[in-house]
Parts: structure tokens; sequence; C-alpha cells
């Protein structure tokens, strides 16, 4: 990563902008209109929010664990078992507040703008998704929090050199958390956000008659959405962010298997599609794409290309019963389909990075291997699935993922659900009352 805004890093805020219109092409009009206004001051209040304490959080440690020119400065993250440098076990960043004083430096001002679109995305998310069932102020209050706190913490843990990137050397699980590009410090959270958010809310009534393809009401947009999308996801994968410093990867390798999940998740969403209703659906086409390029963000520099198609093509398959999962069995109204679009995908995700990384990239990641892994030279990050000359590192690797995952999930749907908790009981009260403020459905809360 040099000192300058480079091109990958300005694609890379395409990213919300998709997610922002695929979002869209599954709301009414009217709520349309209002997700516009709430998704636009939801981001504004995200940047304000990492700006403030959130890269702290995120990157207040990060001299401590790489050597890096203009990282002065940020050398303290808390940890409950050393209190002074917080090695192995690190939780939360404490230095670099407003960008102020040493933290505001070039190479710095550069980590802010490359990791502030992904924690606009994972604001982003829960907000569309709780935009007709709250009043704008909770989601916004959301969107402040995850761009604040929430996100910032599992990046710490992830990406900032925290417990969970830690378990490699800790408790010798794999090479600790892998994640390159956010299926789960991005996808998973926020998608877990807009879960908890909408569990507090309560669930709607049950949907009479068959179980019918969500209605697109702006189709085109989603399919636009869902292209700036890919060319977004492909400017930040290709950016070298600050953590992937001192792992071997290989920047075609992770292009190729991005195109090539995309593709597996069209075909196998295509297919059920037409298997289900005797078409291609526009709307759940467009969405089980995004949810292919959600999964394969893990572990899309480790794996072969062969098997970014295959879970390219399973998260198409769970984005449609997802779907059917949270509208009709949950019964929660996630008309932007954030849980089914990114944290069920972003789960797979996480877990395939154990299940097929075949041990030729990823030398050196979390400060695992760098030269040699499980005895053998130059092998990578590696899961149950390896390559010829490598030594299958699942069970360990397995551990870490499912570590990560949980303790991602947890954050994020407690994050979500202590939220709107206190809006579900103004709700309650103002059912009693028997008075329901226009535009508020009597049924929220129940």
């Amino acid at each position: 990563m040099t000192n300058s805004i480079g091109l990958p890093i300005l694609m890379s805020y395409l990213i919300p902008v998709g997610f922002f219109l695929l979002g869209w092409g599954g709301m009414e009009p009217e709520r349309a209109r209002r997700a516009a206004i709430q998704g636009l001051v939801a981001l504004a209040l995200a940047t304000v929010g990492y700006f403030a304490v959130g890269f702290a959080f995120h990157l207040g440690g990060a001299a401590v664990f790489w050597s890096r020119p203009g990282l002065e400065g940020l050398e303290y993250i808390w940890s409950p078992l050393d209190r002074v440098r917080g090695l192995g076990w690190g939780m939360i960043g404490l230095a670099g507040f407003f960008l102020s004083g040493e933290a505001e430096h070039p190479f710095r001002l550069t980590l802010f703008a490359t990791y502030l679109p992904m924690a606009a995305t994972a604001a982003l998310l829960p907000v569309l998704s709780l935009s007709g069932r709250t009043r704008g102020i909770w989601g916004l209050l959301t969107g402040l929090l995850t761009g604040a706190l929430l996100f910032p913490l599992a990046a710490c843990w992830t990406w900032g050199g925290g417990w969970l990137a830690s378990l490699g050397k800790t408790l010798e699980r794999g090479h600790g958390t892998v994640d390159f590009a956010g299926s789960g410090v991005v996808y998973l959270l926020g998608g877990f956000i807009a879960l908890g958010g909408l569990v507090a809310l309560g669930r709607k009534p049950p949907s009479e008659g068959p179980a019918e393809m969500p209605p697109a009401h702006f189709p085109l947009l989603a399919n636009l959405g869902v292209l700036l999308l890919l060319v977004g996801w492909l400017g930040w994968a290709l950016g070298a962010p600050l953590h992937t410093e001192g792992a071997r990867l290989e920047a075609g390798r992770t292009a190729v298997n991005g195109l090539l999940a995309m593709a597996g998740a069209t075909l196998t969403v295509l297919f059920y599609c037409w298997l289900t209703v005797g078409l291609g659906d526009p709307l759940m086409v467009a969405r089980g794409v995004a949810g292919g390029l959600v999964a394969v963000s893990a572990g899309a520099p480790f794996i072969s290309p062969w098997a970014a198609l295959v879970i390219g093509g399973v998260a198409g398959l769970l984005v449609p019963l997802s779907v059917y999962l949270v509208d009709r069995l949950l019964r929660l109204a996630d008309e932007a389909a954030a849980v089914a679009t990114a944290a069920l995908p972003g789960l797979w995700g996480l877990l395939a990075v154990a299940l097929f990384a075949d041990g030729h990239w990823g030398q050196g990641w979390n400060g695992v291997g760098p030269e040699v892994y499980r005895t053998i030279i130059g092998q990578g990050v590696s899961g149950f699935v390896v390559a010829r000359g490598f030594i299958g590192d699942g069970p360990g690797q397995l551990i870490a993922q499912v570590v990560g995952l949980v303790a991602i999930g947890v954050l994020g749907f407690s994050g979500g659900y202590l939220a709107l908790l206190p809006n579900r009981l103004r709700r309650r009260l103002l059912k009693k009352s028997d008075f329901h403020p226009a535009g508020e459905h009597p049924w929220v809360g129940q």
C-alpha cells in the first residue's frame, strides 16, 4: 500500500453503492424513497463514527504487528491478559482517535480511506434492512453504532492483529481466522446486525397462500448494483490493504476466483428460479450473484479456481433458500434481503476457507509460516483439500474459522438487537394505547 489514494481504493467505494442499489431493487417505491435518505445519512454517520473512534478501535495497535513507516503512534491495543501491548489476545485499539496528532500522517489517512468503504458497507446493510420497520432515527443510530464500534471491533479482531487473527500463534489453530475481503468482518457482521434488529422489532403476521418470489420493484437497479459491486470488490481485493501485509498472495488468482464465484452463483440461482417458477427472476439472480461474491471474499487468494466455482454455486443456492427462511419461517420483514444476501453467504465463505484452501498461497498470513508451515517449505493457508505436496490442516483451520464466525455473529446480533430493543418497547407501549403514528405498522413488535 502506498501513501496515495490509488484507483483500486477509489473503485472500492462502489461496494456500498452496489449494495444500495441492490437493496432498492426489492423495495416498494415509497419505502425506497425513505431508504434513500436514511441510507445516505447512515453512511455519513458511519463515516463520522469511524473517523472519531472507529479507526482507533480498529487500527490503534497496528504498529505492534506491522513494522511499516507511517504507523508510529498506533501502538496500543488493549488486552485483558496484557494491558501494555496486548500481543496475542488484543481486543480493541486505543490510539489514533479523530486521526489527530501523530495519527494525522499521509499513510494513516490512506488507511482510513482504504477501510472506510468496508465500514460503510457493514453499516448500510442493516440500515437498508430496517428502513421500513422503524423510524429513521433508530436506523441511523444503528449505522452510527456499526461504524463507530461494531465494525471496528470485528476488524480489530480479524484485520488489526487482534485475538482472532492470532489464534494461529496463541492456540496453534491454522493461520488464525482467515478473512481476506470481508466475508465475516463486513458481510456476516452487517447481516447479523440486521437479523438482531429485525428480531428485536418482532415478527410480521403469517403469510397466506403459496410462497412466491419477492416482488422486483426496480430490477434494473438491482442488476446495476451487482455489477458495480463486482467492480468495487475487484478494486478492494486488488488494493493490498494493510492486513495482507507480509503474506504472499497472487492478484491474478484472486481476481479469477472472484469472477468464477460470481459465475457459479449466477448459474445455480438461475437454475433454482427456472426450477421453482419457470423463468429467471432478475432480483433473485442479482441477490444470488452478490451472495457468491460475499462467500468467496474470505478465501479468494487461497483456493483453486474450481473451488471458487463451487463456493459461488453453493452461495447462489443459499440465497433464495435463505430468503424463504427469513420471510416465511422466521417471519421477519427483510425486504432488502440483507440476512439472505450477506449473513449466510458470509458464514459459508468463512467455513469454505477451511474446506478448500489448497496451501499454494498465504504464506505469512497473520504472521504464521512465512517460510515453513507444518514442516513444508512454502506451504500457505491450508484446509482439508490441499494441493499435492502439502499437508492438510483442515481441523485446526476449521476451529479458527468457527471461532471467528461465532464471535463476529454474536457481536453483530447482540449489537443489532440491543440497538433496536428500546424501539420495540416504545412500540409496545403505543400498541397498548391503541395509537399508531402515521406510516407505522400496527403489527410491529408483536
